[in-house]
């Protein structure tokens, strides 16, 4: 990042607007602030650098099971070991180290084993992913001291890599010049033990055109029992920035997603997108009640050892795969709005966040009954492969007041927010038109609305009828 980029990113983090992905910087350096300007003008090519990973499921042997391990726990002990030396050195004298070098130097005496065992390339790479975690915690320390950071993010020190048993999590890194993706053949070779792992999958970023392969890490799913390859991979995207519509957005959990477009045609009519967020809903409380059953088998004192074991397997499986829904929720509702973006010829997303609330607190009915950063990660990588930028921008007090008087409304019944003028709306789509004028958008006079229920097999279309709402 340029330091004019990194300047103009500071300034308006500190105005309360926060780029979400590359596009959204890129907007930030040549277009200025969104909310003023880069909604007009003809559209311009631009190329972006940005990394993204190739998930692939490894099809492993006995054999091949035995050496993941081997090597994996080797280097979750080499992580561990400097966790624990870099963590003592952080609470006991307050210094940080964030150098790959610190364990490296220690190759031949303290880690020599260790050495031997991964080769001198994927040692070394091991010790920068050591070194990078710091780094990023050294980053994240200095957000905070700046206030950057929500009351609710809390900045912890790097751990170690363990299970709920304490045992090993296995881990193995391997450098970008050390291994070599035949997608012919659809193996893996590591160069170093000389190894070729069979792998199930179609790598995504690694065909691109021009992509550059970087890390590799190999992990293990205790859950599923699988073994899985993460390729970083180095692309270049291209879109076009400089026009199009803006579209404010609200997260909730009735609605998960409201997305709210300017005026689309002349007589001032825009488009809402609404996502429900029942189905998800309907999944996480119904592996609370079978978590919940497990928890009440494992609370029975004259229960056996050996049965233990077995529901802990269990209630670890349910959780995992509560995960796993939630996250294919999320990666569908996200693909399908930004197809809609597309379609509506939307050229910047604008999504709201609360500033200054505590998510953390107990209780389902409170706002961390999903992790709604996860959903604007993947809204904003989603929108990024795309070329939509996506900006953050506060949304306090969007829900109390009408998008078209600025006047305070009342939320009843359920679900509507009713102004003062004589109109009522939906209250997501209200907050949503909020957040579009914050960002600089212009509010439409009516929206066509449309609804559709995200689940874990697609998104599905819940009534294509068209509905105004005129708050004129």
């Amino acid at each position: 990042m340029s330091r004019a980029l990194e300047r103009a990113v500071q300034e308006r983090v500190a105005e309360g607007l926060v780029p979400l992905n590359a596009w959204a910087r890129l907007l930030l350096e040549q277009f200025g602030d969104p909310r003023t300007s880069g909604g007009s003008g003809a559209r311009a090519v631009q190329k972006v650098l940005v990394q993204r990973t190739d998930t692939l499921r490894l099809l492993t042997t006995p054999e091949l099971d035995d050496f993941l391990r081997r090597v994996g726990d080797a280097t979750a002990k080499l992580i561990n070991m400097e966790s624990y030396r870099r963590r003592r050195q952080f609470f006991e004298a307050g210094k940080i180290d964030c150098s790959w070098m610190s364990a490296w130097s220690r190759r031949f005496t303290d880690y020599f084993e260790i050495y031997k065992l991964l080769g001198s390339k994927n040692f070394a790479e091991a010790c920068r992913l050591i070194g990078e975690q710091w780094r990023s915690f050294v980053g994240l320390l200095k957000a905070a001291k700046e206030g950057r950071l929500e009351p609710w993010q809390k900045v912890r020190p790097p751990g170690y890599r363990k299970d709920r048993d304490g045992q090993r999590v296995p881990i193995v890194v391997v450098r970008y010049d050390n291994y070599r993706v035949d997608l012919e053949r659809k193996v893996i070779r590591l160069g170093y033990w000389n190894v070729s792992i069979p792998f199930k999958g179609k790598p995504r970023w690694l065909t691109k055109p021009g992509a550059k392969q970087g890390r590799l890490i190999i992990t293990y799913d205790p859950a599923k029992k699988r073994w899985y390859a993460r390729i970083s991979v180095e692309v270049t995207l291209e879109g076009r920035l400089g026009g199009g519509l803006k579209a404010g957005i609200d997260l909730g959990r009735e609605r998960l997603i409201a997305l709210v477009t300017e005026p689309v045609n002349e007589s001032g009519e825009g488009v809402a997108l609404l996502y429900r967020g029942g189905p998800l809903k309907s999944d996480y409380f119904y592996f609370e009640r079978k978590i919940a059953e497990v928890d009440r088998m494992l609370s029975d004192p004259k229960l056996e050892e050996a049965d233990r074991c077995v529901l802990k397997e269990v209630r670890r499986r349910f959780y995992e795969r509560r995960k796993r829904r939630r996250d294919q929720v999320f990666a569908n509702a996200a693909a399908h709005l930004v197809k809609m973006c597309l379609e509506l010829n939307v050229g910047a997303l604008l999504l709201g966040y609360p500033r200054g609330i505590a998510r953390d607190k107990p209780g389902k009915g409170n706002t961390n009954l999903w992790s709604y950063r996860k959903l604007e990660r993947r809204i904003a990588v989603t929108a990024e492969n795309r070329g939509i930028p996506v900006f953050k921008i506060p949304e306090d007090g969007t829900s109390k007041v009408c998008a078209r008087h600025g006047c305070e409304v009342v939320r009843k019944p359920r679900g509507l927010v009713r102004c003062p003028y004589g109109h009522a709306m939906h209250s997501d789509v209200n907050a949503a038109m909020n957040i579009l004028a914050r960002g600089g958008g212009k509010v439409p006079a009516r929206v066509r609305v449309r609804s559709f229920i995200p689940t874990a097999s697609g998104v599905i279309a819940a009534n294509e009828k068209k509905r105004n709402h005129n708050p004129a």
